[in-house]
Protein backbone atom coordinates (compact mmCIF):
# COMPACT_ATOMS: atom_id res chain seq x y z
CA UNK A 1 0.00 0.00 0.00
CA UNK A 2 2.84 2.36 0.84
CA UNK A 3 4.42 1.68 -2.55
CA UNK A 4 1.13 2.45 -4.35
CA UNK A 5 0.69 5.67 -2.36
CA UNK A 6 4.28 6.72 -3.03
CA UNK A 7 3.87 6.00 -6.74
CA UNK A 8 0.63 8.01 -6.93
CA UNK A 9 2.22 10.91 -5.07
CA UNK A 10 5.23 10.81 -7.39
CA UNK A 11 3.08 10.79 -10.56
CA UNK A 12 0.87 13.58 -9.19
CA UNK A 13 3.93 15.65 -8.32
CA UNK A 14 5.46 15.06 -11.74
CA UNK A 15 2.19 16.05 -13.41
CA UNK A 16 1.96 19.24 -11.38
CA UNK A 17 5.55 20.12 -12.28
CA UNK A 18 5.24 19.23 -15.96
CA UNK A 19 1.98 21.10 -16.62
CA UNK A 20 3.43 24.60 -16.11
CA UNK A 21 6.46 23.63 -18.22
CA UNK A 22 4.19 22.51 -21.07
CA UNK A 23 2.18 25.72 -20.81
CA UNK A 24 5.39 27.78 -20.80
CA UNK A 25 6.61 26.02 -23.95
CA UNK A 26 3.27 26.72 -25.64
CA UNK A 27 3.45 30.39 -24.60
CA UNK A 28 7.06 30.64 -25.82
CA UNK A 29 6.09 29.05 -29.13
CA UNK A 30 3.24 31.53 -29.58
CA UNK A 31 5.56 34.44 -28.73
CA UNK A 32 8.14 33.22 -31.25
CA UNK A 33 5.47 32.80 -33.94
CA UNK A 34 4.22 36.34 -33.31
CA UNK A 35 7.76 37.73 -33.34
CA UNK A 36 8.92 36.16 -36.60
CA UNK A 37 5.62 36.90 -38.37
CA UNK A 38 6.03 40.54 -37.35
CA UNK A 39 9.56 40.58 -38.75
CA UNK A 40 8.34 39.06 -42.01
CA UNK A 41 5.63 41.73 -42.26
CA UNK A 42 8.22 44.44 -41.57
CA UNK A 43 10.37 43.00 -44.38
CA UNK A 44 7.43 42.99 -46.83
CA UNK A 45 6.37 46.51 -45.90
CA UNK A 46 9.90 47.73 -46.53
CA UNK A 47 9.55 46.92 -50.24
CA UNK A 48 7.42 50.05 -50.70
CA UNK A 49 10.10 52.35 -49.25
CA UNK A 50 12.31 54.46 -51.51
CA UNK A 51 15.28 52.13 -50.81
CA UNK A 52 13.12 49.02 -51.49
CA UNK A 53 13.57 48.00 -47.85
CA UNK A 54 17.37 47.80 -47.80
CA UNK A 55 17.50 49.70 -44.50
CA UNK A 56 15.04 47.19 -43.00
CA UNK A 57 16.73 44.14 -44.49
CA UNK A 58 20.14 45.30 -43.23
CA UNK A 59 18.99 44.56 -39.67
CA UNK A 60 16.86 41.51 -40.43
CA UNK A 61 19.46 39.51 -42.36
CA UNK A 62 22.25 37.86 -40.38
CA UNK A 63 25.80 38.64 -41.49
CA UNK A 64 26.18 34.95 -42.43
CA UNK A 65 22.84 34.88 -44.33
CA UNK A 66 22.62 32.35 -47.17
CA UNK A 67 19.85 32.70 -49.72
CA UNK A 68 18.57 31.43 -53.02
CA UNK A 69 16.84 33.94 -55.29
CA UNK A 70 13.75 33.33 -57.39
CA UNK A 71 15.91 32.42 -60.39
CA UNK A 72 18.09 29.96 -58.45
CA UNK A 73 21.00 32.29 -57.79
CA UNK A 74 22.80 31.86 -54.45
CA UNK A 75 23.25 35.06 -52.43
CA UNK A 76 25.11 36.25 -49.37
CA UNK A 77 23.73 39.12 -47.32
CA UNK A 78 25.82 41.63 -49.30
CA UNK A 79 24.66 40.16 -52.62
CA UNK A 80 21.03 40.15 -51.48
CA UNK A 81 21.21 43.82 -50.45
CA UNK A 82 22.99 44.79 -53.68
CA UNK A 83 20.30 43.04 -55.74
CA UNK A 84 17.60 44.86 -53.78
CA UNK A 85 19.36 48.24 -54.24
CA UNK A 86 19.58 47.73 -58.01
CA UNK A 87 15.85 46.98 -58.39
CA UNK A 88 14.26 49.42 -60.86
CA UNK A 89 10.64 48.55 -60.06
CA UNK A 90 8.41 50.78 -57.94
CA UNK A 91 6.25 49.03 -55.35
CA UNK A 92 2.95 50.46 -54.22
CA UNK A 93 1.97 47.46 -52.11
CA UNK A 94 3.75 44.47 -50.64
CA UNK A 95 2.11 42.15 -48.15
CA UNK A 96 2.26 38.64 -46.84
CA UNK A 97 -0.87 36.73 -47.76
CA UNK A 98 -0.17 33.75 -45.54
CA UNK A 99 2.53 32.48 -43.21
CA UNK A 100 3.08 29.19 -41.41
CA UNK A 101 5.64 29.12 -38.62
CA UNK A 102 7.41 26.02 -37.33
CA UNK A 103 9.28 26.51 -34.05
CA UNK A 104 12.14 24.07 -33.47
CA UNK A 105 13.43 25.44 -30.18
CA UNK A 106 13.67 28.63 -28.17
CA UNK A 107 15.92 30.28 -30.77
CA UNK A 108 15.12 28.62 -34.13
CA UNK A 109 12.08 28.82 -36.41
CA UNK A 110 11.12 28.60 -40.07
CA UNK A 111 8.43 30.59 -41.81
CA UNK A 112 6.80 29.50 -45.08
CA UNK A 113 4.65 32.06 -46.77
CA UNK A 114 3.27 33.74 -49.84
CA UNK A 115 3.80 37.44 -50.54
CA UNK A 116 2.13 39.63 -53.13
CA UNK A 117 3.66 42.78 -54.58
CA UNK A 118 1.98 45.42 -56.71
CA UNK A 119 3.64 48.25 -58.56
CA UNK A 120 5.15 49.41 -61.83
CA UNK A 121 8.22 48.19 -63.68
CA UNK A 122 10.92 50.50 -65.08
CA UNK A 123 8.79 51.04 -68.21
CA UNK A 124 5.74 52.10 -66.19
CA UNK A 125 3.82 48.86 -66.77
CA UNK A 126 1.72 47.78 -63.78
CA UNK A 127 2.30 44.37 -62.26
CA UNK A 128 1.07 42.07 -59.52
CA UNK A 129 3.47 39.31 -58.51
CA UNK A 130 3.25 36.58 -55.90
CA UNK A 131 6.15 34.68 -54.38
CA UNK A 132 6.29 31.53 -52.32
CA UNK A 133 9.18 31.53 -49.87
CA UNK A 134 10.72 29.96 -46.78
CA UNK A 135 12.95 31.76 -44.29
CA UNK A 136 14.91 30.38 -41.35
CA UNK A 137 15.15 32.63 -38.29
CA UNK A 138 17.53 32.36 -35.37
CA UNK A 139 17.75 34.37 -32.19
CA UNK A 140 21.31 35.35 -31.35
CA UNK A 141 22.25 37.62 -28.47
CA UNK A 142 18.59 38.55 -27.95
CA UNK A 143 17.98 39.50 -31.61
CA UNK A 144 16.04 37.49 -34.19
CA UNK A 145 17.63 37.45 -37.65
CA UNK A 146 17.02 35.59 -40.89
CA UNK A 147 19.93 33.18 -41.43
CA UNK A 148 18.65 31.57 -44.65
CA UNK A 149 15.93 32.11 -47.20
CA UNK A 150 14.64 30.99 -50.55
CA UNK A 151 11.80 32.12 -52.77
CA UNK A 152 10.25 31.61 -56.15
CA UNK A 153 7.71 33.50 -58.19
CA UNK A 154 4.30 31.89 -58.43
CA UNK A 155 3.17 32.01 -62.06
CA UNK A 156 -0.57 32.31 -62.55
Amino acid sequence: MKLLTATLVAFTGFGLCAAPLALAQTADKAAIETKVKGLEDEWAKGDTAADHGVSVQQGLLADDFAGVGSKGDMRTKAEYLAKTKSDTDTYTESKNDSMKVNVYGPSLATVCGVSTQKGKDKDGKEFTRSYGWVDTWMERNGKWQCIAGSGTEIKK
